[in-house]
């Protein structure tokens, strides 16, 4: 029997084009897109019809005369430029998914990023800078998709897909870029680090796939290496971001990092732990610099075993991640013991804030994953993590 033939779809949607499937061509969702939940964009149709209409136009006999209801030449002219000068982009179909989630981020997600001391304040501002810079729009938008997963438990799946999707678009045009550090570039570059990285941690910690511990720290180790390239783009443009409009943001940040040169009692006996352990002087170095971060974060996360439930600065939070030097990740990564029991404690920060979305029951998941690898004999170590889950249940 002859293979039946099938006409191609030459006016079907983008989407259909780029998996080379049939389109249906129906308007304003085609059948494909709308079940698969995809954005569904037709290119600009009146271009070129108005391209065939030329075509058509040229090919048949002109009359001798003008017709008495015949346009002025210069009108036609007008008519036609417009529709030639006509993008695609300008007249395509509304993506309700991403108006729903640039609504969401505004209402939502943004202002749920704030803090008692310091509301967040930039949203018009971070929104503006977004619509400019398409790999930052892709990622606040990511954001947002992946905040919906977590508040609308019912349509958790259809959301991450759509974070997903477009956090790997984001990725995409910020590598194809690859524009060097200005006092243009710096502001949605720090703006994507930071948002990113925020994304990546709620991802590693809130949706922790379903593996062995190993599988989950080698996912957490990827997020701090990642989540490093904050300190990069703030180091090197710490001058131009001081600068720009989130002055009033780094400035508070800053303020909140002030921190005595004295430890919190939790971190100066984890500190004598490791100093009595003696582990040579490279290593033991190392570890003070981590647990000098941790207190650090832990001061400007405004933390204290009293405050569970309240709203904190998430920069505190986040913070550790990015001010721990590399070479103590490199020890994570060896699953050294001591490492792992400092990843412990991070863990009580993160449970402090649990009934932030961004981290749930992640930081009790840390406390809990480490100190059963680590085993009993390392209780006198995790004493802290394990009292503050304790007093939790209570």
């Amino acid at each position: 029997m002859p293979r039946r033939t099938h006409r191609k779809s030459r006016n079907g949607c983008l989407e259909c084009k780029r998996r080379h499937i049939k389109c249906d061509e129906k308007h304003p969702l085609c059948g494909n897109c709308r079940s698969s939940e995809r954005a569904c964009e037709y290119a600009d149709r009146f271009r070129s019809s108005t391209t065939r209409s030329r075509r058509s136009n040229a090919s048949t006999p002109s009359n001798p005369g003008p017709s008495p209801n015949a346009e002025p030449s210069s009108q036609r002219y007008s008519v036609e430029a417009t529709a030639s000068e006509t993008t695609s982009s300008e007249y395509q179909s509304v993506n309700m998914v991403h108006a729903e989630l640039i609504y969401h981020l505004a209402t939502e997600t943004l202002p749920s990023l704030g803090d008692l001391a310091a509301p967040w304040r930039l949203t018009p501002e971070i929104m503006r800078v977004g619509m400019l810079t398409p790999y930052l729009l892709n990622e606040l938008l990511s954001l947002s998709a992946l905040h919906c997963s977590i508040v609308r438990p019912a349509e958790r799946e259809r959301y991450r897909r759509h974070a997903a999707q477009l956090q790997t678009h984001a990725l995409e045009i910020f590598g194809q870029e690859q524009r060097g550090i200005t006092p243009e570039t710096c502001v949605p570059m720090f703006l994507f680090s930071s948002i990113l990285g925020l994304h990546m941690l709620c991802d590693t910690i809130v949706y922790r796939a379903e593996t062995s511990f190993d599988g989950f720290l080698d996912q957490f180790v990827h997020y701090l290496k990642l989540h490093r390239g904050v300190r990069a783009i703030t180091a090197e443009s710490w001058d131009a971001l001081r600068g720009s409009i989130l002055q009033p943001m780094l400035q508070h940040g800053q303020d909140m990092f002030q921190c005595g040169a004295d430890l919190s009692s939790e971190c100066r006996e984890l500190m004598d732990l490791i100093e009595a352990a003696r582990l040579g002087e490279q290593t033991t170095s190392v570890y003070r610099g981590a647990v000098r971060a941790l207190h650090i974060s832990m001061c400007a996360s405004g933390l204290t075993s009293g405050t569970a439930g309240m709203k904190y600065y998430i920069g505190g939070i986040t913070g550790w991640p990015v001010i721990v030097e590399l070479e103590y990740v490199d020890m994570l990564e060896q699953r050294r013991p001591e490492a792992l029991v400092i990843l412990a404690c991070y863990g009580v920060i993160l449970h402090h804030a649990r009934n932030m979305w961004t981290f749930g029951d992640g930081g009790r998941f840390l406390i809990e994953a480490i100190g059963s690898h680590l085993g009993p004999r390392w209780d006198e170590w995790m004493e802290w993590p394990n009292r503050i889950l304790g007093e939790s249940r209570e």
